[in-house]
């Protein structure tokens, strides 16, 4: 079991004013130690880097992240790329995502299909990418996307089968993120989508959600991305499911929560998984 960490979190230093805003409340008033030490004890396995936006991630950054893994023995299990909103993720940037896998021997790349943009449509970015992935025997794995006023055209970054069908035709992996997909479609179910494309799901984004009308509104993540059990999800069946299916690949928690809601999520886990 992987958990969501940004990397400006985990090394403090590198935090400019936006990432002193958005940040994760499993840090608030605790160190790094404090917080790979609970997780470690709750029964986390590792953990996905999310690499820091308005930043430039340094081979010395990586080489003290790598550090930190080995004297708490809490591996990074994947790498999610650098939140993009207004521009597309270009081949140099995917290429040094490689590089930092290959430095941290993580074997899954996250990245957002609307990062992709237009690219996703062109074969020799696709050619490229899938070199780099033989290269490095990493995988890319594409996340589903949420639908909001300025995707309502793009159905690929966020249509269940539009998106699986785009991932599969260009020979992707998945990620699969729970939330984005019933935020998008009321009509779909998590587990049609896991076992339509569980042959190209290789990391799960696992959370809670609930249905209100300000969720896309007044407060976009009030209700989105909650502990395990606090939203409306059948998280304990689906949960189920991913056993008795022998899913083998990464089930990453990623929650707007502080350690209470952490620790209550794994508490869930733990109790559907026996």
């Amino acid at each position: 079991m992987s958990i969501s960490l940004f990397m400006s979190d985990i090394l403090p230093y590198k935090k400019k004013l936006y990432h002193k805003i958005v940040k994760s409340k499993i840090f608030k008033d605790k160190t790094t130690d404090d917080v790979f030490r609970k997780l470690k004890k709750i029964g986390f396995d590792g953990f996905e880097l999310l690499l820091p936006q308005y930043a430039i991630t340094t081979n010395e950054d990586i080489l003290e992240i790598k550090k930190l893994t080995e004297v708490y023995k809490f591996p990074v299990l994947s790498i999610h790329q650098a939140i993009r909103f207004l521009t597309a993720s270009k081949i140099k940037e995917i290429a040094r995502l490689f590089e930092i896998a290959d430095m941290l021997q993580v074997k899954v790349i996250v990245l957002h299909i609307n990062s992709a943009r237009k690219l996703i449509f062109d074969e020799k970015y696709v050619k490229t990418l899938h070199e780099l992935e033989e290269k490095y025997h990493v995988q890319v794995a594409f996340e589903n996307m949420e639908k909001h006023i300025g995707s309502y055209v793009h159905g690929y970054r966020w249509n269940s089968v539009k998106f699986s069908d785009l991932v599969a035709r260009t020979g992707f992996h998945i990620t699969f993120d729970v939330v984005h997909l019933v935020h998008s479609q009321a009509n779909c179910d998590i587990f049609h989508f896991y076992t339509e494309n569980r042959k190209r799901i290789s990391n799960i984004h696992l959370s809670d959600y609930r249905r209100h009308a300000l969720n896309s509104n007044l407060r976009p993540m009030r209700y989105k991305h909650m502990p395990l059990g606090d939203g409306q999800l059948p998280i304990g069946e689906f949960l189920s499911l991913l056993q008795k299916e022998k899913y083998k690949g990464l089930v990453t928690l990623e929650v707007n929560t502080d350690m209470s809601g952490v620790e209550r999520s794994m508490a869930l886990i733990q109790q559907s998984t026996g």
